[in-house]
């Protein structure tokens, strides 16, 4: 069986990536603090064939979907899956945008 993992939101990606869980306790991790936004943005594409959610399929008929997952690989070796975080992400910096447009 897997470990338990900490389950935070979404947006604290960026400070969860400085921490460790081990033996049921946080710590910080070693070396400098990591920037994902400048971390370099990879992507893979896997399938997922006859999805629970989709049709029964005819016998011998094989179906599948993509499923695109993003990665931010760092300095060091650190490499985080960031596929809900780059939406957030991406929302935040257009707001702000605007928000200094607007003072403009």
């Amino acid at each position: 069986m897997a470990p338990l993992c900490h389950v935070f939101h979404t947006e604290n990606l960026p400070d969860h990536v400085h921490t460790i869980q081990r033996n049921f306790q946080e710590k910080r991790r070693k070396g400098p603090a990591v920037n994902l936004k400048e971390c370099q943005l990879l992507e893979m594409v896997q399938y997922s064939c006859n999805p629970p959610q989709g049709e029964i399929p005819q016998p011998g008929v094989i179906t599948c979907q993509p499923i695109t997952r993003l990665f931010r690989r760092c300095a060091g070796g650190l490499t985080v899956e960031s596929t809900a975080w780059e939406p957030i992400r991406i929302a935040a910096e257009e707001a702000q945008k605007k928000a200094t447009d607007k003072k403009s």
